[in-house]
């Protein structure tokens, strides 16, 4: 907490650290702003605020806002026909059901189908994503039913991009990144060129927050208007009543079923409540969340797994309606998230026992769910050299032996990281001896919710690699994968 009067209850501040931290829902980092200011900026460990950080799908609110600057420059109409941005790529006879969608179903996720599309297997695609949603069968008229798809906020990208002449991350730069000072990031895009609609911006956490504020101020930046007048109400508004992401099969997101309660509702890519909260929400515990009644903007970026980071909305809204309204002010209780704050920031500690100083050794691998090609492993006192051959290429990784060594890495972890493969993700990396023959390695991915634990266990014939990670979409762990000593 700041040392001014706090413009929250720290009361339910600490209740919500101590419960996320109680289901072992990593936060990486929580910004809270009220009243013009940053009441609470926390961070944890080794996720500084000056990185970017993957932000999943909250990106579709920033699609969102590239279709409101498109609208009001004339470029489009939300009430255009989908098929009319691709004509030439439509299969010979569309659908009724397809022919009757419009771009405002695609901003509600009403577009007529029937399950919806992630990511996770998009990304997987070496042809254009928009393909994906193309070939998707469009069961039901449009305009009716909620069904939550990645798929849908890329083709509003794919529409910008058709309408602007401009990927949109640079459609946005001059409209919405540079008016807000926002300078680093990043934007994923497809194989043609397209950026992700639904998913794939990285940005700092102070920057999320930003534009959370922007629309808490109606679209207004230090007195200047940035967003079109009235699209923040447009996008915020509650267009549909009941709105469920639904359940992830590892293929599809399935529908929930008709009987499953929720406060939430969606409008244009942001997901709503009946009393005017609304966020932009991504996997694994990314959200910017905005409370006009209050005149505050909550940001968590975070690191949480299946089962609880779709509890996260609901338990923000609930902490901070009462942190905004409370009235206590107990000193014990601020300092209390005051301590938190701290150790959050304080390093891992990882064990500087060294064992086979001057070991070496390489390794090769029969074809293998990991990927794995060779192996050589380089141990001296105070470090572990990793150099790897797998379906990417060559990769060395250094590890600290008792400290954590800082570099970048394009290592095969696409299966375990919702499928994203950086080419050179920042890496954090140590290694412990757990005895003389078993080597464990711990990888810190900086700018994304992943830390991928690897143990090494040695025999005189050769090596079994064990990979597993903390958050994915789908297994968080592989088989194991061996090696033979290479004579």
């Amino acid at each position: 907490m700041t040392n001014e009067e706090p413009a929250v209850d720290p009361r339910p501040v600490h209740t919500l650290l101590r419960d996320l931290a109680k289901r072992g829902m990593r936060v990486h980092s929580l910004l809270v702003h009220r009243h013009g200011r940053t009441v609470l900026d926390l961070w944890q460990w080794p996720h500084e605020p000056d990185l970017k950080h993957k932000i999943h799908s909250a990106t579709k609110s920033f699609t969102s806002a590239a279709v409101g600057f498109a609208e009001a420059e004339g470029l489009l109409s939300l009430d255009d026909p989908v098929a009319g941005f691709f004509r030439g790529r439509l299969p010979a006879e569309p659908s009724a059901n397809f022919d009757r969608m419009r771009v405002r179903d695609l901003l509600t996720m009403c577009t007529g189908h029937a399950r919806g599309l992630s990511g996770a297997t998009t990304r997987l695609r070496r042809t254009g994503w928009v393909g994906e949603f193309l070939e998707e069968p469009v069961v039901e008229p449009p305009g009716r039913n909620f069904t939550y798809s990645s798929t849908t906020s890329h083709v509003l990208s794919a529409i910008v991009q058709e309408v602007s002449g401009r990927a949109v991350d640079e459609y946005l730069r001059p409209r919405l990144f540079d008016p807000l000072g926002i300078t680093d990031y990043t934007w994923e895009r497809d194989p043609e060129g397209v950026s992700s609609g639904g998913n794939g911006l990285s940005l700092r956490p102070r920057d999320l927050l930003k534009f959370g504020v922007l629309h808490l101020q109606d679209g207004v930046w230090e007195g200047d208007r940035i967003l079109p007048g009235g699209w923040v109400q447009k996008a915020s508004a509650l267009h549909v009543r009941r709105a469920i992401s639904g359940e992830w099969n590892g293929k599809e997101l399935v529908p929930p079923a008709p009987d499953v309660v929720t406060e939430e509702g969606y409008g244009y890519q942001f997901w709503t409540t009946a009393d005017g909260i609304y966020n932009a929400s991504g996997i694994f515990g990314q959200e910017c969340m905005v409370f006009p009644r209050h005149g505050g903007v909550v940001v968590v970026l975070g690191a949480m797994g299946d089962g609880t980071y779709h509890d996260l909305p609901g338990m923000l809204r609930s902490a901070f309606r009462s942190a905004f309204d409370g009235s206590s002010r107990e000193q014990s209780e601020v300092d209390a998230v005051t301590e938190w704050v701290r150790r959050a920031q304080e390093p891992e500690a990882v064990s500087a026992a060294p064992q086979r100083a001057g070991f070496s050794a390489a390794y090769d691998f029969e074809p293998n769910e990991q990927g794995l090609v060779s192996l050589a492993v380089s141990v001296t006192g105070d470090a572990v050299r990793l150099t790897v051959e797998d379906e990417l290429g060559d990769h060395s990784l250094d590890h600290g032996v008792g400290s954590w060594r800082r570099q970048d890495t394009g290592l095969s972890v696409w299966r375990l990281h919702h499928s994203y493969q950086d080419p050179a993700a920042a890496v954090l990396a140590a290694a412990e001896w757990e005895s003389a023959d078993v080597l464990k390695l711990t990888w810190h991915f900086l700018e994304s919710p992943f830390i991928d634990r690897l143990r090494l266990v040695f025999d005189d014939a050769g090596v079994t690699v064990e990979h597993a990670t903390n958050v994915n979409s789908g297994p968080v762990t592989l088989p194991p994968a061996r090696g033979l000593l290479r004579a």
